[in-house]
C-alpha cells in the first residue's frame, strides 16, 4: 500500500520556490530588503505649534506671535516656541478646550512636594523636571554637600526626593549602604510604596542591589 500522504508532502516541498525558507527566517527577524528601507516623510508627520481653536478665542485669548519682519517671522523659525509651550497640535493644557474641541488634554506637571515649616507647609523638593531621571544620580549632580550619610544613602536621599512618588518618604526612611548594596528600613502605607522606593533607589548610579525591609503599615 503506497503512503499518498507522504507523496504529496514530497511533491510540495519539491514545487516551494527556491531560497522560500531563506526569506521567511529573513522576514522573522525583522530584516529588510536594501529597496524597502527608503523611508519618506511627509510634512503632515512633523510636530507644529498648532493654532488657537474657536473655544479659546470665545474665552479671550489671544495670539501673540513674533513680528512679520525678520527671520523669527517665519513660520519655520518657532522651534523655540514649540519648546516652551511644551504642547504640540491637537493638544491643549485646558480641560473644557479638550471637551468642547475634542483636543488631547495634556494636565500640568506639578513638581514634587515635602514638608516644610514654611508658611505654605510645603516646599518644592527639587524643581519642575519633567522627570525624575533628567539627571543621573552620581556625585557630579549632589543637591548640597555631603551630609552625616554616605556619598551613596545622600545620593539615593537625593531620588527619592526628587521622584514625585516617593518625596513624602525621602525624610521618613532610614537609608543604609554596604559597597553597592542599599538596604531601606522603615514604614510605608502599601506594599506598591516600597517598590516604588527600591525601583527609584535602584537607579542612582552605584548602587548593585537594592534590600526592601520596609514595614507596610496595611499588614501591620
Amino acid at each position: 500500500m503506497t503512503d499518498r500522504t507522504d507523496d504529496t508532502t514530497d511533491q510540495a516541498t519539491a514545487d516551494a520556490p527556491a531560497g522560500s525558507l531563506e526569506e521567511d527566517l529573513i522576514g522573522m527577524a525583522g530584516a529588510r530588503p536594501r529597496e524597502d528601507q527608503a523611508a519618506y516623510v511627509d510634512a503632515s508627520d512633523i510636530d507644529s505649534r498648532g493654532e488657537l481653536t474657536d473655544t479659546e478665542v470665545y474665552e479671550g485669548e489671544l495670539e501673540a506671535g513674533p513680528s512679520e519682519s525678520g527671520a523669527e517671522g517665519s513660520g519655520s523659525g518657532n522651534l523655540e516656541a514649540l519648546t516652551e509651550l511644551e504642547l504640540r497640535s491637537g493638544e491643549t493644557g485646558d480641560a473644557y478646550v479638550a471637551a468642547e474641541e475634542g483636543l488631547t488634554y495634556v494636565p500640568p506637571i506639578d513638581p514634587p512636594v515635602v514638608p516644610s515649616d514654611d508658611d505654605q507647609g510645603i516646599e518644592v523638593a527639587s524643581g519642575f523636571g519633567t522627570s525624575s531621571l533628567d539627571e543621573p544620580y552620581d556625585g557630579d549632580h549632589a543637591s548640597s554637600g555631603l551630609s552625616a550619610e554616605s556619598d551613596l544613602a545622600e545620593r539615593v536621599r537625593d531620588a527619592l526626593r526628587a521622584d514625585a512618588s516617593t518625596s513624602r518618604y525621602a525624610d521618613q526612611v532610614v537609608i543604609g549602604t554596604r559597597g553597592g548594596l542599599v538596604v531601606l528600613r522603615g514604614m510605608v502605607d502599601d506594599i506598591d510604596d516600597g517598590d516604588d522606593l527600591a525601583a527609584v533607589a535602584n537607579y542612582v548610579e552605584g548602587v548593585i542591589e537594592v534590600r526592601d525591609e520596609l514595614d507596610v503599615r496595611a499588614l501591620e
